[in-house]
């Protein structure tokens, strides 16, 4: 199984955000560490989809944006 990581930039000066994903028991987790935060998401992967088309979605408002 693969864990997956990405981080980015978070609010506030200077803060990052890291998000861990990976596979678990037929689900998907995925874990933000957001120090001193840490929060865990455990997805169904039909929740999992929905969540990578809500991003796909936003990405596309995103790049479509002209100020």
């Amino acid at each position: 199984m693969a864990r997956r990581k990405i981080t980015v930039k978070a609010q506030g000066p200077d803060a990052r955000a890291t998000f861990t994903i990976e596979a678990r028991r037929g689900k998907v987790w995925i874990t933000t560490y957001d120090c001193p935060f840490i929060c865990v998401a455990i997805l169904e992967t039909a929740q999992a989809d929905n969540l990578v088309e809500l991003i796909n979605q936003t990405t596309k408002e995103a790049r479509e944006y002209t100020p």
